[in-house]
Parts: structure tokens; C-alpha cells; sequence
């Protein structure tokens, strides 16, 4: 996607500039030498673009001291004031830094309690004072040459949006949308926009919308990527590659940060592998992705927007969104229809029943034995406990063939059958044979660079042909280092999981074990919403607002409510976002004041202030008396 230069400082985003990289501080704003050296680690660790928290108007004026401080100690690198909630900080951090982010939802305005429904007029009048309000900051900026960051958080919609569009991708794009309007009207061009969400199925949503949008209104603004409150460890990593990596791999995205829930430095290296694998499989792509104005998107022509001039889809008003069907999908046995997608891993030379903590891979692939139940077994199978005519449920072990083979020799409907082919093998004689066979499960097997490209032609042309078997996703890496592994095939899988592709995913690394990739594989259909197999936590990667240690109370809570498979728990360090990011979570655990926390109960909250120290026992006792604990 090719966009408009944005200049902040000396560092260029989009345009023909590489993605950059950024990453937020999380110390005290008034403690200069703190954040100054926090920025400092930052940069050495490759970051191009810093964001520092600004919360009032000190906090502001001390930009110029944190600033004064770096370029002392020859540090140049772009600072980025992040302000919410008063437009007038933002006004004066725009004096003193090279870019800021504002929320459009803090360009409310007016309120309407409870669900009235705003008239139109009553809209376009919050959305006049919206704009001017807007103009003032817009006139600061190009006075003082500071580029904007239009930053909108499905948390943190405003009433007037909430009002009409509900917390939907929808509401996340015509909020962009409205102040990109204004910073059209006014000449006003140095501006960055993002849109993101906890949720990697609206975040990746909202951003191929905004994208359509823009082409429509003959706009080019480069994009901000990031899975707000990504969590930390794998969770995180894994979690930001699918839904950031998704996008970067359409050639969606100027400028990314990795939220983790750990020190800010910890985010860079990720995202440099996150770029740098992306970048690879967009080289090595055979299909064109670059025309973005060509994406369906259903029920785009549906509605207009309130300035009478464009058309956009209308809002199911509901916090998540439905995944796209890809067309009817048959059942065989555990595959297919509306089941969850399986997992499937192959047997490396360990024990007949591999140990692995967690939930276990659906299917093992194996060569010849069937001392376990749900077996996959390779074409070999024939002196080796031969499949059955059973019914379904009772069947355990199951024939794998080659293109080849199965053409020669195609068993009858009775057996469940698994048929590996790439998209070099498709062809008209084997569409004839698979279109008949009820029994039979594709596996599509990546062989080239862009596995995402791969999987999503193999399951086009297969729809196009009339076969609505289960798709099984399978790609074969060979990659000894596991932080390189995980981000790959987060990408490679989370790509088509999310479009709602694939009946289930075969991974297979040379130089990880079962656990690792068994682990990994149930991660990734969890990030992407796919399937649920363990607590999810939602926590967020702290900043100078959390006034408690983010870090200590996550790894806390994780400790005492991660065998609670299912539930959802967001830990969050203040409540500019947490509301409305845990808007689906089951708890919430957010930060309220000076080491004292506020607790949720879905969107209610329950007990407000308490002590840091006693707020763990308390979530717990909340869990409890909800009805939804379970001994460890």
C-alpha cells in the first residue's frame, strides 16, 4: 500500500521509508532522568520512534526538560506525546515534541446518557464542535511542524460514535474517518493513523476498512499497527504477530509497535523479526496484494455516512464481529462445519504417548501403530492395523495419501482419509475424484515462501471447483530458533485463521518438539479467536499512567487463574482504555490510583480502590462467588 510521507522529526513513515518501529515508556513523566534513560534503552535497542505518556499540563511542559536531556546526550530520537482525555494538553505537548497522538474519543463533546438514539442533527452538531475544537490543535501542529497521530482504540470510542455505530469496526472507522475529513479540510497532511484493538479480529478488520475507506475518499495517510494489551511471553509475541504480521503481509502498515507486558525494550527485537519476516514473504509472493481498493468488503455499499457524502456498511452494534464464512464446509468426523479447527502434529521419535503439559494435538501423525486413539498414519498403512469401515466415531486410525496414490487408488466413503496435496498438484482429474468422496479431509501443504498465499489458493481454487472438504493448514519449517519459528508460523497461520480459512492447522519445525509446537499451535487458534483451550489474559504493556507494577501483578494473576480454561481476564494499569478493551472479558483487574485497584465483572464494576496487596485474593473471591472457579 503506498502512502503519503509523514515526517516526524527526522524519521519519515510510509512513503518509500521502511516500516518503522516504535515502543512507549512506562516510567513517571515528571521523573525526567528516569524516562530520559528509559528512551535512551529504547533507541539502542533499535527503536525509530519513542511515545511518552503526558497526563496533564506539567507533564506536558516537561517534555522540553526529557527532550533537552536526550539530544545532551546525542540521542535524537523522535519523542511522541500520548495524550487523552483533555485536548488542551495536547496543544502544548505540540509546542515541545515531534508528533502527538490524540484520541478522537476525547473530541466527544457532548453526551447523551443512556441508549437515546442521537438525531442527526444532534450528530452533525457534536461533530461541528468536534472540529473545532480539532482546528485549534490542527493550526498548532503545522506551526511548529509537529506531525498527528489519529489514534482510535476500541476501547475508547466516543459517546457520539458508541451512540450510532456501536464498539464495532465500524465505529472505529468513521471515528478515523471524521477527523481525517478535517485534517483534509484544513491542508493539513503530516498524520498517522491507527486502529487497534485487543481483539485481533476487529483490529485486522478495522484497518483493511480504513484502507478501502480512504481509497474511496482518495486518501493515503499512512497506518499504525498494534494489538492493544497483548499480554506478555508467547501470549504476547504470538498474539501481536497474528494480527500485526497479518496486515504487514498484505502490505498493510507504515509504522508498528509491539504492546507487551514487559519492559519496553523487550518489544523491539520483536518487532524487528515481526518486519523482517513479513517483508520476506510479501518478496517472495506470487500474488498481487498491493491493490487494496479491490477488497470485498460486504454490505460496503449499505449506508451513508453523516456527512451525506460516502458510503459505508451499516454496524451490527456488536462488540465483536462475525468471522466471514468462506462457503459451506462438509463434516468428516471431527472436521469441518461449525467445529473448531483441530490440531495435528507429527510423532519425533518419542514415547508411543508423548508427554505434553496442556491440551493435547487432536491427531499424531505416525508412521505405523495405533496404540493411541485419533491416529493419522501415513499410505503404509495397509499390513500396519488397516482403517476400518467403522463408523466414524469408532475409527482411529486414518490413511494419508499423495496426489498420486489417491488418483490410483481411492478407498471407499466408509474410511475417514486424509489427501496431502500443494497447489502445484491441483488439477481437473483430482477435483473429479475428490468431489464424490465424503470420507476425505485436505490437508494443503505449503512448499514455497508465502505459506498464507499458498493455503488461501489452494482453498480458492478447491471452493471454485466444488469441493467443500475440510481444509487442514500444514507447513514444514526448519528454523533452530524458536523466537524466529513462533513469530513465522503466527503470521503464516494467523493470516487465513482469521478470514476464517482452514478446519485445522499441521505445524512441523525440525528442531522443536512435540510440546513447543503442540503449545504453539493451540496459541495461535486462540489469538485468533479460532479456539479456546485455556484462560486468556488480556494485559496491557503499562506506561506512565500505571501507578502500580503491571508486570508483578500479571505474572500474579496468571499464577492463580491460568487452569481456568475459557474464561477471559483483563489486567490493565488505568482505565483510559481498560473498560472498553476488556468490554468481553469475564474479569477485570485495572488500575484505579496509587497501587490500589478497581474490580470488573464483565463491562460492571464491583469493588473499587482496593489494595494492590489484597486485590489477587480478591479477583479470586469475585471468580468464586460468580459460580466460575474450579480448583487448580
Amino acid at each position: 500500500m503506498k502512502t503519503t510521507e509523514v515526517m516526524v522529526g527526522t524519521v519519515g513513515i510510509g512513503g518509500d521509508n521502511p516500516i518503522r518501529i516504535q515502543s512507549m515508556t512506562n516510567t513517571p513523566t515528571m521523573d525526567t532522568a528516569a524516562t530520559a534513560a528509559q528512551i535512551l534503552r529504547i533507541a539502542h535497542a533499535g527503536a525509530d520512534i519513542v511515545r511518552v505518556t503526558v497526563q496533564n499540563l506539567k507533564e506536558a511542559e516537561n517534555l522540553g526538560n526529557i527532550k533537552n536531556r536526550l539530544i545532551q546526550q546525542q540521542c535524537l530520537i523522535p519523542i511522541v506525546a500520548d495524550v487523552h482525555f483533555n485536548p488542551a494538553i495536547a496543544e502544548v505537548s505540540a509546542t515541545l515534541v515531534d508528533k502527538v497522538r490524540i484520541n478522537p474519543g476525547n473530541y466527544g463533546v457532548r453526551q447523551k446518557p443512556g441508549t437515546g438514539v442521537l438525531t442527526d442533527s444532534e450528530y452533525r452538531s457534536e461533530v461541528l464542535l468536534a472540529e473545532e475544537r480539532f482546528g485549534r490543535l490542527l493550526e498548532i501542529c503545522r506551526k511548529n511542524k509537529t506531525a498527528l497521530r489519529i489514534g482510535v482504540n476500541h476501547g475508547s470510542l466516543s459517546s457520539r460514535i458508541l451512540n450510532r455505530f456501536g464498539n464495532t469496526p465500524d465505529g472505529m472507522v468513521e471515528s478515523a474517518m471524521e477527523f481525517l475529513r478535517f485534517c483534509i479540510k484544513e491542508d493539513f497532511h503530516q498524520v498517522v493513523i491507527s486502529l487497534k484493538s485487543s481483539n485481533t479480529v476487529i483490529m485486522r478488520e478495522a484497518n483493511i476498512r480504513i484502507v478501502n475507506y480512504m481509497a474511496m475518499e482518495n486518501m493515503a495517510f499512512p497506518l499504525h499497527l498494534g494489538v492493544t494489551e497483548a499480554g506478555e511471553g508467547d501470549d504476547g509475541r504470538i498474539r501481536s504477530a497474528v494480527g500485526i504480521g497479518s496486515l504487514l503481509a498484505q502490505g498493510i502498515g507504515s509504522t508498528i509497535r509491539v504492546s507487551l507486558t514487559e519492559d519496553p525494550e523487550n518489544e523491539i527485537p520483536v518487532a524487528r523479526t515481526l518486519v523482517s519476516y513479513s517483508q520476506k514473504i510479501r518478496s517472495e509472493s506470487k500474488l498481487s496484494v498491493d491493490s487494496f481498493s479491490e477488497i470485498d468488503i460486504p454490505g460496503a455499499s449499505s449506508g451513508k455516512s453523516f456527512d451525506g457524502t460516502t458510503t459505508y456498511p451499516d454496524s451490527s452494534r456488536e462488540d465483536d464481529i462475525p468471522l466471514p464464512l468462506s462457503g459451506q464446509v462438509n463434516f468428516v468426523g471431527n472436521l469441518g462445519g461449525d467445529q473448531v479447527p483441530v490440531v495435528i502434529t507429527t510423532e519425533k521419535n518419542q514415547p508411543a504417548t508423548p508427554v505434553i503439559s496442556g491440551p493435547f494435538p487432536d491427531y499424531i501423525f505416525r508412521i505405523a501403530t495405533n496404540d493411541i486413539a485419533a491416529v493419522i498414519q501415513d499410505s503404509d498403512w495397509a499390513g500396519n492395523s488397516e482403517p476400518q469401515k467403522l463408523p466414524l466415531e469408532n475409527q482411529t486410525v486414518y490413511p494419508v495419501y499423495t496426489p498420486e496414490q489417491y488418483i490410483e487408488d481411492v478407498p471407499g466413503n466408509g474410511v475417514v482419509k486424509f489427501l496431502i496435496i500443494s497447489a502445484n498438484d491441483l488439477s481437473d482429474e483430482l477435483f473429479e475424484r475428490i468431489r464424490g468422496d465424503r470420507g476425505l479431509a485436505i490437508v494443503a501443504d505449503s512448499v514455497t515462501g508465502n505459506p498464507s498465499a499458498d493455503f488461501s489458493l489452494i482453498i480458492k481454487k478447491l471452493r471454485d471447483a466444488g469441493c467443500s472438504h475440510p481444509v487442514i493448514l500444514r507447513k514444514e519449517y526448519s528454523q533452530p530458533d524458536e523466537e524466529d519459528f513462533r513469530i513465522s508460523a503466527s503470521v503464516d497461520f494467523g493470516t487465513v485463521l482469521l478470514n476464517n480459512e482452514g478446519s485445522g492447522i499441521w505445524i512441523e519445525n525440525r528442531y522443536s518438539d512435540n510440546q513447543f509446537i503442540s503449545s504453539l499451535s493451540f496459541t495461535i487458534l486462540q489469538a485468533c479467536r479460532r479456539r479456546t483451550t485455556k484462560t486468556e489474559f488480556i494485559s496491557c504493556p503499562s506506561c506512565g499512567r500505571t501507578m502500580f507494577n503491571i508486570q508483578k501483578a500479571t505474572a500474579l494473576v496468571k499464577k492463580r487463574t491460568s487452569h481456568l480454561k475459557g474464561l477471559k481476564i483483563a489486567i490493565m494499569g488505568c482505565i483510559v482504555n481498560g473498560p472498553g478493551e476488556m468490554a468481553d472479558a469475564d474479569y477485570g483487574y485495572v488500575g484505579s490510583g496509587k497501587d490500589t485497584v478497581t474490580l470488573y465483572k464483565k463491562k460492571t464494576v464491583v469493588k473499587r480502590n482496593i489494595p494492590e496487596d489484597q486485590a489477587v485474593d480478591q479477583l479470586i473471591a469475585l471468580i468464586m462467588d460468580s459460580g466460575d472457579w474450579v480448583e487448580p
